[in-house]
């Protein structure tokens, strides 16, 4: 049921997502929903939670293995996914919807710090183990690299659910490695970059 209503809040937006749209799609009955759900805000609410919590946990399974740099280059990839653009989609639709409403607000913020660990996991390690000769050890400078580097990949979303037509993937890809790169004090291998 869940997934129905994931869909139609893709389509028509957290705001002109009703019981009966989803309903129709779901081939139920409007009480059936509201039974499930209580209210329509308590269904969106679900379908957002769901969907964010399913982006964090692919991410955190992109990051299971490799050296630290493999596992940025990973993440930065799984992040820039050109097939998980019904999930930018909910990402905006939580995002727009979080200004508004504070408990959603809260489990977003729960939500993006476990959407940050893998990056700052990684860049740790990178630092621990010497990989990553540009940047100093200290927790805040992780977190700045990583505030930025997800700054930039949320701020991607952008022009890729708007469908631009200037967005390059891979031009954009190589960009955002370089620069990681850079910050880190990394040399990219061949396969990495």
């Amino acid at each position: 049921m869940l997934k129905h209503v994931i869909t139609v809040l893709t389509e028509r937006g957290y705001g002109r997502t009703r019981f009966s749209d989803v309903a129709q799609v779901a081939g139920l009955a409007v009480s059936t929903l509201q039974f499930y759900f209580g209210s329509r805000d308590d269904m969106l609410l679900e379908a957002l939670q769901h969907s964010t919590e399913q982006e964090v946990l692919a991410l955190e399974a992109t990051a299971a293995e490799g050296s630290p740099w493999q596992r940025l280059v990973a993440l930065v990839d799984r992040a820039l996914d050109p097939l998980s653009e019904d999930a930018w989609r909910m990402l905006m639709e939580f995002w727009h919807a979080s200004m508004r409403d504070p408990e959603l607000r809260e489990h977003g913020e729960h939500l993006h710090r476990r959407y940050r660990q893998p990056f700052v996991d990684a860049i740790r390690g990178g630092v621990e183990q010497g990989d990553f000769q540009g940047l100093a050890s200290s927790d805040e400078a992780i977190e700045n690299v990583v505030t930025v580097l997800v700054g930039v990949l949320d701020g991607l979303i952008i022009p890729r659910v708007l469908d631009h037509e200037y967005y390059d993937g891979p031009g954009v890809r190589t960009v955002v490695l370089a620069t990681l790169a850079s910050a880190l004090g990394v040399t990219p291998t061949d396969e990495t970059a």
